[in-house]
């Protein structure tokens, strides 16, 4: 059930490739830090374990299915199929006119031979099923002219079209990354063919091997979503965010940008729409007074009539960091300065010696605070919205605590009041929001509390399912969907220089509610064993996910 390239990539990958991905650099564990870079600026690194150089990325397409999966994900279902290679920052959208179909997408690391060289690229991937997660059938969309893609997203509009948001771009011989760019891919029939991608934001400048270059415009870390209320003026309109991480000689500063588009083909100019407030107090890079310019993780939502909100982290503190949301009620055509949700405690989280990022007790892999924001369908004002996230506050730079929270708007997002969803004992980290029709809302997460303690760096999936009164949380049922432990710590990728715990699993996951109710979690899995691999480095990394009635 693979696809061509199946067999020989398991042979090649298993038995020659080791990764040590994003060596960033290093700072000081006293240091704020300002907004992270995705993995595509330290990506050029990887070249100590693999071959630069343009390569060859084959199309491809394989099917598995819980007939044909192996017995190890038995209650869930492994979404890919095309090696045994990683698998991670996992998305996924549904039809909201068929709750049996949806669409996945997550990174896989495609690896080719050049030679006696191996050739390894990130291509941002994507699965669908039409029968309710029975079956999946994964297909790699194209990307020329581009050589790489990641930070995966995905969204439907009402006519079936489904939108795929990356940024992409070129590489150079001697693994020179050019031109980091936003794109956007559709399908017109449900996620079995792709169109090539539009750009949407060019990037300028290179990331060089040893990292001399300065990049003039990264586009990094982008989102999108699609208006399908029916009773809204902006209908089937697709909005994109993303960071663009702007280095010049008189200022180094990070905006969130957005576009807009009726028929993903054409989008309007970006516009900068972090814009200011008073409590991005703290000017640096050249960055003015009260300007919030230095952000990353941005993610939108747009509500029933037609209001969109996007919310994302400001760096411009003096301590922790702090999430912030805007909004538009004219289509997209402008925003208003941001409204402060409330703070981000992510910068007290350990630090990893091996990359130089936050991370969790007893793991290795950078964790990131933010999660979404998702607006509330069931409210015809559009008043409704929810942040999740995971932050650090319970924790220290020596132990970390890291739990979920849930903040809520019900004025347009003038205020927020912010509840504590999960602070059961070890991690949660990594939260996600959707809204189901009926107002439900769901938080999914990876949590550290059913492993046997942060001795081991180990996690499962949790859906926490929540209805809201006056008075704030009504009810709330937290449910285990996973059906095994994913084993980060004894990784077989990412994990040369750590003796087999994981630097990277993706910085996000999914969940999705479709119209009947169901939500759909997926997530970056680590439970399957490699044959023949060593013992401290044998476990796999695979999207996997379940849908839950």
């Amino acid at each position: 059930m693979r696809g061509r390239l199946g067999a020989p990539i398991v042979t090649v990958a298993v038995a020659v490739a080791t990764m040590s991905l994003a060596q960033a650099q290093k700072r000081d564990p006293v240091e704020k830090p300002g907004p992270p870079m995705s993995g595509f600026y330290d990506y050029w690194n990887a070249g100590s374990e693999f071959g630069v150089g343009i390569g060859i990325t084959d199309v491809l397409t394989c099917s598995i299915g819980v007939l044909t999966q192996p017995a190890v994900y038995a209650g869930n279902n492994l979404v890919d199929c095309d090696a045994e290679v990683p698998h991670n920052e996992t998305t996924i959208t549904v039809n909201p006119y068929d709750p049996s179909h949806a669409v996945a997408g997550y990174h896989s690391y495609q690896i080719s031979a050049l030679g006696a060289t191996l050739i390894a690229h990130i291509i941002g991937t994507t699965s669908v099923t039409f029968d309710g997660g029975a079956n999946w059938q994964e297909v790699v969309p194209p990307i020329t002219p581009f050589q790489f893609s990641g930070d995966p997203a995905l969204a439907f509009d009402t006519n079936g079209r489904v939108y795929f948001a990356n940024i992409a771009d070129h590489e150079g011989p001697g693994g020179n990354f050019t031109a980091p760019s936003v794109i956007v891919a559709h399908s017109d029939d449900g996620g079995l063919t792709w169109s090539s991608p539009t750009t949407v934001a060019a990037g300028q400048g290179a990331v060089t091997a040893g990292g001399g270059s300065r990049v003039l415009s990264f586009q990094d870390k982008e989102f999108i979503a699609v208006d399908t209320s029916p009773a809204s003026p902006y209908t089937d309109r697709a909005y994109v965010t993303w960071t663009s991480f702007q280095d010049t000689p008189f200022q180094s500063i990070s905006p969130i940008m957005v576009a807009r588009s009726d028929n993903g083909t054409s989008w309007s100019q970006p516009r900068r729409i972090s814009g200011s407030h008073p409590a991005c107090a703290t000017p640096f890079g050249g960055s003015a007074p009260g300007e919030c310019a230095h952000n990353q993780f941005s993610s939108p939502s747009t509500a029933p009539n037609g209001k969109v909100y996007v919310a994302f982290e400001n760096f411009n503190t003096p301590a922790e960091n702090q999430y912030m949301v805007v909004t538009s009620s004219n289509g997209g055509a402008s925003f208003g300065n941001p409204v402060r949700v409330d703070t981000i405690f992510d910068v007290n989280f350990p630090i990893s010696p091996f990359s130089g990022r936050s991370t969790l007790t007893g793991c290795q892999f950078r964790v990131a605070a933010p999660g979404n924001i998702a607006a509330d369908p069931s409210d015809p004002t559009g008043n409704t919205a929810y942040i999740a996230w995971a932050d650090n506050r319970n924790g220290t730079p020596a132990a970390s605590n890291a739990d979920v929270l849930l903040a809520r708007t019900t004025d347009g997002g003038q205020n927020w009041t912010t509840y504590v969803i999960d602070n059961t004992p070890n991690d949660q980290f990594y939260a996600w929001v959707a809204v189901a029709p009926n107002g439900r809302v769901d938080v999914g997460y990876m949590d550290r509390s059913y492993s046997s303690g942060q001795g081991v760096c180990q996690y499962g999936f949790s859906l926490n399912r929540l209805t809201f009164n006056a008075g704030g949380i009504a009810t709330q049922v937290k449910t285990r969907v996973d059906t095994g432990l994913s084993d980060a710590g004894r990784s077989r990728w990412f994990s040369s220089l750590t003796g087999g715990n994981a630097t990277f699993l993706g910085d996000y996951n999914a969940v999705a509610v479709g119209s009947d109710g169901a939500t759909w979690s997926l997530w970056t899995d680590f439970r399957n064993i490699i044959p023949m691999a060593p013992a401290n480095r044998n476990h796999g990394q695979h999207a996997v996910g379940v849908r839950t009635p």
